[in-house]
């Protein structure tokens, strides 16, 4: 009997406990029985677009289907599995070609189910969704913008507002208090952001999101021009790696809602922004890899989670400069709990973690495990990195054609066909990676002391390590990609 798993998904904030998850499910249920198959399981990821990958049901789904917990994939449609065309053919190629998993869709013809004919209808669909997404993308904005222009805010309201029923800021009486305690305790210039925070967590006060204020939080809540008055719109642009780039313009516009505070008290709070402001801004963190910055957690906290503490992140360590010194430093006091452990010298801790990676040590099943780890990596780096750079061509050439600066059309049509090819031809897992994965882990040390870019060496660590806890000045553990745990005496 088949094994089959459902996936489901509902991508806007607003459908969050809608009934369209059960929709989805009920119906693939229903297929599935008619195919007399067995629902292994349900992946469902609620609030997550399709144009992005970076779905923690989507990334299981994926993980598991490595370890062959199942055959095949349903979903309700196509668009539910992924919305743009380069990622939909790269993670089919991947899922059908190297995970040996089919892929159906309840109600659309596939591959899988049709043959030559539903791979001929699926990539159809596939274009057309790619263009749906984008055309709706374009609309959305010019929606947004004129909404802003007209004095409506967009997005969740601030800390102390609130929407009526025609989406116009209004006042929550309850934060207020809270709010303008914020902002009259810094105007004096006796309190930071991180003093701030514990005020409105010690009265009681919550964010917008539940949690606690954190100095981030305070940091932007204090500097939102929402509060005098108006309402902000920024076009939505983004990074090479799909992630969003708040670097564009901000433009603010009047609001229909009522200034909460005085402009002649957040002047004062940006005031006293800029004289608590160092008077040289030294850009050091761009200026150093931090090798850990994204692996390092302390371990008091993650072992001692606060009840109210519903995010995986927590206990995470962030990167600072401490009297010259590159530290790392457990952000559980930025968002207002409580941490005893000091901040730990960044040199310091991360040559512990480079001489435990050079003198690793595995046994025979642990050594292929990580080797087929490392090895699934870099074939996703190497693939993920090609997708990048051809999605971003396509996008440069679609742009010039939509300008009008290309006006030979069989050429156009021509090169963009040759690039949609070679997105269909890519190799999920070239051959020679795991030779390439076992060289890593024999010869860690060589190729670590080969090379001084520590950008090189942030991503040769990355391969291999997962995680890592530390205690006082010293690492405890080390998790591995394969979820093989060290335990540093």
């Amino acid at each position: 009997m088949t094994r089959y798993v459902a996936y489901v998904r509902i991508s806007s904030e607003d459908q969050v406990g809608n009934f369209s998850l059960d929709a989805q499910q009920h119906t693939i249920e229903k297929w599935i029985a008619d195919q007399e198959g067995r629902l292994v399981h349900t992946y469902v990821d609620e609030g997550y677009s399709g144009l992005t990958t970076d779905r923690p049901a989507f990334i299981q789904m994926r993980h598991d289907a490595r370890q062959a917990k199942f055959d095949a994939i349903v979903v309700h449609k196509f668009d539910r599995f992924a919305r743009n065309h380069a990622d939909a053919i790269a993670l089919k190629a991947l899922f059908r070609y190297e995970l040996n998993v089919k892929i159906y869709s309840v109600t659309e013809p596939s591959e899988d189910s049709d043959g030559a004919m539903g791979l001929l209808m699926e990539s159809m669909i596939e274009g057309v969704i790619d263009w749906y997404s984008k055309n709706l993308s374009k609309e959305t904005a010019k929606g947004k913008k004129e909404r802003a222009r007209q004095g409506y805010h967009n997005n969740r309201p601030p800390f102390g507002m609130d929407k009526d029923q025609n989406g116009i800021l209004i006042t929550n009486q309850h934060e207020l208090i809270g709010l303008i305690q914020a902002y009259e305790s810094y105007a004096t210039g006796n309190y930071s952001d991180t003093d701030v925070a514990h005020q409105l967590n010690d009265a009681g006060y919550r964010s917008k999101t539940g949690r606690k204020f954190s100095t981030d939080t305070v940091r932007d809540m204090l500097q939102n021009r929402t509060y005098p008055g108006y309402v902000k719109y920024q076009p939505y642009k983004k990074n090479a790696d799909g992630s969003r780039s708040y670097k564009s313009e901000i433009q603010w516009f009047d609001g229909l809602h009522d200034a909460i505070i005085p402009q002649s008290l957040f002047d004062k709070v940006q005031e006293m922004r800029a004289k608590r402001r160092p008077k040289v801004l030294k850009d050091w963190h761009h200026n150093r890899t931090y090798l850990l910055s994204n692996l390092i957690y302390c371990a008091d906290c993650v072992q001692n989670i606060p009840q109210d503490v519903t995010y995986d992140s927590y206990g995470k360590m962030r990167v600072q400069k401490l009297r010259g010194v590159s530290r790392y430093r457990c952000r559980a006091r930025d968002l207002g709990y409580t941490c005893g452990q000091n901040s730990v010298n960044a040199v310091e801790i991360e040559n512990q973690v480079i001489n435990i990676i050079k003198n690793l040590q595995l046994s025979t099943d642990k050594y292929n495990e990580l080797a087929i780890e490392i090895a699934r990596r870099l074939s996703e780096q190497s693939l993920t990195e090609r997708i990048t750079e051809i999605k971003a061509i396509i996008d440069r050439m679609d742009f010039r054609w939509d300008k009008g600066f290309v006006t030979d059309q069989n050429t156009y049509i021509q090169k963009r066909t040759e690039l949609q090819n070679e997105l269909e031809k890519l190799t999920p897992i070239p051959e020679d990676n795991l030779k390439s994965a076992t060289d890593i882990i024999d010869n860690f040390a060589s190729h670590w002391d080969s090379t001084i870019d520590r950008g090189v060496q942030e991503k040769l660590l990355n391969l291999i390590v997962q995680r890592l806890w530390v205690r006082g000045n010293d690492v405890t553990t080390i998790l591995l990609h394969p979820n093989y745990y060290l335990h540093v005496t």
